[in-house]
This record gives structure tokens, C-alpha cells and sequence, in this order.
């Protein structure tokens, strides 16, 4: 008697650990895969043409090292003309981006903001449920980030301050003044 569950156990064991997934849990591995992609070169979805577009911050973002998904939600801030994509960003932290045409209209929003609370400049209120993290802001885009996370915060923003991805070939060395010796 004991043998024999001995041997249950170990095909059990043995059928539990095998390499090869179910292919019905396969399946629905496949279907829920939102994984996110980077853009190829040419990608016409996801052009590199110096301006922010979603496809391109979830690309610097995961490649920053921080796990980045999109969620369903958006938000109207009266303020700023377009509106905001939320994003989730680790387990707690949050981020808003607000994707610009161009970075003219922009600065005609960010012009009459208080830049370190994100909110017009006699506002006391506000639009933010609590006090952002970081407001960062570059070419096309404006991003809140709500996150007590000083690490996480500082990938944010190195991140997006980077620079939206330029066209292939566009980038011109600088030429730096020479230096004074003293």
C-alpha cells in the first residue's frame, strides 16, 4: 500500500513539474500577452520623428528597468489641452502623460502653470488628488508621476528627459567650444 502511493506521488510530482505546459494554459498565455513591443526601425505605427507617442515611452520605460503597462484610463485636466493616459508603474506608482501635437502648444499650456505642482499659478486646489511625485516635461510631452520611490522617480525622469527617439541618421555631432586651460 505504501509503495504504491509512493509511486502516485511520483507521477504526480513528475507530471507537475515537467517542462511542457498544458496546451490549453498555453492558449490562453498567447491570448493575454501584453508584453510591450519596441518599435522597429520604419515602423510606420511608431514613427521616430522627435515627438513623444506612447509606443515610444512604453519602449524607454521598459528599458529603463521598471515595469510600465497602460490602463484603460485617461483623465481631463481643465487646464491642459489634451488629455492625460494613465499608466502603472511598478506595483503602487502611478503615471500621467500628456501627449502634445507639438511642443508650441505645450508651452502655450506650461506657460501658465506652476511647473512644480502641475496647476495654473493661483490655484490652491488643484486637479491631483495628492502632491506629484515629479512633473517632467520634454519636447511633446508632459508626464506626472506619482511615486514616494526616490530610485523610481530618478529612472522616470532620466528616462523621458533622454529625449523623444530621433529619426534614424538625424543626430549631428555637437561640437563643443574648446576648452580653457587654467
Amino acid at each position: 500500500m505504501l509503495a504504491s502511493l509512493s509511486v502516485v506521488f511520483a507521477l504526480a510530482f513528475a507530471s507537475a513539474c515537467s517542462e511542457k505546459p498544458a496546451p490549453a494554459a498555453n492558449a490562453a498565455v498567447a491570448a493575454v500577452d501584453t508584453t510591450p513591443r519596441a518599435p522597429v526601425p520604419g515602423d510606420s505605427l511608431c514613427p521616430r520623428d522627435g515627438l513623444w507617442k506612447s509606443c515610444a515611452l512604453v519602449d524607454r520605460i521598459v528599458h529603463a528597468g521598471l515595469f510600465f503597462k497602460a490602463t484603460d484610463d485617461t483623465m481631463v485636466v481643465k487646464y491642459l489641452t489634451p488629455k492625460g493616459i494613465k499608466y502603472q508603474v511598478g506595483r503602487s506608482a502611478s503615471l500621467i502623460v500628456f501627449y502634445y501635437p507639438d511642443t508650441i502648444a505645450l508651452l502655450s499650456d506650461w506657460t501658465k502653470l506652476d511647473t512644480l505642482r502641475l496647476t495654473p499659478v493661483a490655484d490652491t486646489v488643484g486637479a491631483w488628488s495628492t502632491r506629484p511625485g515629479d512633473v517632467i516635461r520634454s519636447s511633446n510631452l508632459v508626464a506626472v508621476f506619482f511615486s514616494n520611490d526616490l530610485l523610481q522617480r530618478e529612472r522616470m525622469r532620466l528616462a523621458i528627459t533622454a529625449g523623444a527617439p530621433q529619426p534614424a541618421g538625424a543626430q549631428v555631432p555637437q561640437m563643443l567650444p574648446p576648452a580653457k586651460v587654467r
